[in-house]
């Protein structure tokens, strides 16, 4: 874009020629894409600011109305309804498409595979996470652009959980998948429920604690009113990524993919900045009221990590592709 504003700065007035766009795209085009949150989140709204950055890259020629979650599909089926063309894209997260193929579950959730989301980051950015996700995704009608920021997750608990062997007869909330998996070899009890039922199952001690999300999203639905204790132990770290159908992405031109690709990493960013912020206002505000934050060591995350490596052991002979991913993980953490 910059040696394209320095060329025509420099070219003759009497040389300019009216700018003429591609056949297919000569009248515009409009991807429709859904994420999974709602509208007053920061996803939301980087994703709002996503759409006029790529309108603005293109001249007009593509256009993306942005749709928040549950507006067509709830999350679990966005895959298949892209692929089927009910919509164009999606900001969603691979551990929702487990079912499809076991590598969905390895990338979907890294795990205690490294020791900062900042580190997992680097494996898409300088390892082969981006390559990979697309020739998953690829085997599914679907073009995997890029991954964008999501946070580890702490775990809202009725108590102290200092070091692995406190999660032993844990009672605690998690959704079916490799976290529950984890958990369970590390001793816990595992118990699927909907969001709406976990505020009474906390309050009446139905469960001791839940796998749910970052610190500021489990401070704003409010899940720190019956749980004063918020741990942070490497235990989750999702992924999430921005694909499109495969045919309507080959039908854009180079320079609209190109500026989708950028369009990306800029949302990812000031998706960062946004959840950084908003989970140091959430810390400091549950701090003062008395919640406890507690951060594990090092060498007993490293002992939840032995036992996710365990759980993903499972899932590698189930597909190629989830070997090839398990593979690269392990390879970039051992040299990072």
């Amino acid at each position: 874009m910059l040696k394209r504003r320095t060329l025509l700065a420099a070219a003759p007035a009497t040389l300019a020629l009216p700018y003429v766009a591609p056949p297919a795209l000569a009248q515009g085009t409009t991807l429709r894409m859904q994420h999974f949150l709602g509208t007053n989140s920061a996803l939301h709204i980087v994703a709002t600011q996503f759409a006029e950055d790529v309108r603005a890259a293109t001249g007009g020629r593509v256009t993306i109305s942005v749709l928040p979650g549950g507006a067509v599909v709830a999350p679990t089926e966005l895959l298949d309804t892209v692929r089927n063309g009910i919509l164009d894209g999606q900001f969603a997260a691979p551990s929702w498409f487990a079912s499809k193929d076991a590598g969905f579950v390895i990338l979907g959730d890294t795990g205690a595979t490294f020791p900062s989301v900042d580190a997992r980051d680097r494996w898409f950015s300088e390892g082969s996470g981006v390559e990979l996700g697309r020739a998953l995704y690829d085997r599914f009608g679907l073009y995997y652009v890029d991954q964008f920021y999501w946070p580890g997750e702490h775990i809202p608990s009725r108590r102290a959980l200092n070091t692995v062997e406190d999660l032993r007869g844990l009672k605690v909330r998690c959704p079916p998948g490799m976290i529950a998996e984890v958990f369970g070899r590390a001793g816990a009890s595992v118990v699927n429920l909907p969001l709406p039922e976990l505020f009474n199952a906390l309050q009446s001690g139905v469960v001791d604690a839940a796998d749910q999300a970052n610190p500021g999203l489990n401070f704003a639905v409010g899940l720190y009113r019956y749980a004063r204790f918020s741990v942070a132990a490497n235990h989750s770290m999702p992924t999430c990524e921005v694909s499109f159908s495969k045919r309507r992405w080959d039908g854009l031109p180079a320079d609209a993919r190109q500026a989708i690709g950028a369009a990306v990493k800029k949302m990812s960013a000031a998706h960062k900045a946004a959840i950084e912020r908003d989970d140091a206002e959430a810390l400091a505000k549950m701090r003062a009221d008395g919640i406890t934050i507690i951060e594990w060591p090092t060498a007993e995350i490293d002992k939840l990590a032995a036992i996710a490596a365990a759980v993903q052991d499972t899932y590698a002979p189930r597909s190629p592709q989830a070997k090839q991913i398990l593979d690269s993980l392990r390879a970039f953490r051992a040299r990072a």
